[in-house]
């Protein structure tokens, strides 16, 4: 049994609406991700960890004047995202945050989640974010005041059904462990 992870999320994806939310002198520019761009986002964060069709099924059911799916551009090719969607009034939650390898270290990511930020601000937003982060990236969100509240273990393989958390018997394999 794989570990799949499944996010509720809301979208707007009109490809004749490319808003661009923020523009730098690098040639970096923050946007509106549009529908077909979504494979390529999908493969990156397959790479890291399994990833169901969750995406691909929002975007269908996308609603009208929705901010939350962002891509990073570098000179015109697509380097990064970030997905952010609403789960209560005063509750957000960030996920599918990713910058091409090549591009890593560079503050690409901070820019996307500091244009996030602001957005949320200009619609008069304050509450809580919630974040799906890998252990690689908590040090980066450190620097926006979050701190991790608890950790997930990813599991692979079959788990007896007198399993917990302290026993093992079990030929589960831990993919990736995430502290949030």
């Amino acid at each position: 049994m794989k570990a799949i992870h499944c996010f509720l999320l809301q979208v707007i994806m009109d490809p004749e609406k490319t808003e661009v939310y923020q523009r730098w002198d690098d040639g970096f520019v923050v946007r509106r991700m549009r529908k077909d761009e979504v494979p390529q986002i999908i493969k990156w964060i397959g790479s890291l960890i399994p990833v169901s069709v969750d995406l691909d099924v929002i975007l269908d059911m996308r609603g009208e004047d929705v901010d939350g799916f962002y891509v990073g551009e570098l000179n015109g090719e697509l380097i990064a995202s970030l997905i952010e969607t609403p789960l209560a009034e005063d509750l957000r939650f960030v996920g599918y945050v990713y910058v091409d390898e090549r591009f890593r270290r560079k503050g690409f990511a901070c820019r996307l989640i500091t244009t996030s930020h602001d957005i949320a601000t200009r619609r008069n937003w304050d509450g809580i974010v919630s974040l799906d982060a890998l252990q690689y990236v908590e040090s980066m969100y450190e620097k926006f005041d979050y701190k991790s509240a608890f950790g997930t273990t990813g599991c692979e393989g079959t788990v007896p059904a007198n399993a917990d958390r302290y026993t093992s018997g079990s030929d589960a394999v831990g993919l990736v462990e995430v502290n949030l």
